[in-house]
């Protein structure tokens, strides 16, 4: 016998299934456009090397494909992630020569992972 609730959700609430509606298609669109960013990157990053041989520093783009399919739910997410921070401290050092002072960028990793359980 089929549940004739299964449209208020798990808790029995409305908007928890608007919510849950809403999250699924988001996840159908993001399965639709999904495919063709990791072939873009591996076409840019052939371009960069087959045409300015930049084969070094066009490596870094392939650091890209986790973070365009991440879902951060907020500023502090996106760019406190450990993808991110390593992407950031690769490039202070292959481009600027920072690696001295950029390794500190590897403590907002716990600090960010703090951040996020006392909150």
């Amino acid at each position: 016998m089929p549940d004739t609730n299964d449209a208020l959700g798990p808790e029995g609430s409305y908007y928890e299934a608007q919510q849950k509606a809403q999250e699924d298609a988001k996840q159908r669109e993001a399965e639709k456009r999904g495919g063709g960013y990791p072939l873009f990157v591996t076409g840019l990053y052939l371009l960069l090397g087959f045409v300015f041989n930049l084969w070094h520093p066009g490596w870094l783009l392939f650091l890209t494909i986790p973070l365009y399919y991440m879902k951060p739910k907020n500023e502090a997410e996106r760019w406190l992630n450990p993808v991110m921070i390593t992407l950031i401290y690769l490039v202070l050092g292959f481009f600027f020569h920072l690696w001295h002072p950029g390794w500190l960028i590897f403590l907002a990793i716990p600090a960010a992972a703090m951040m996020k359980r006392h909150a």
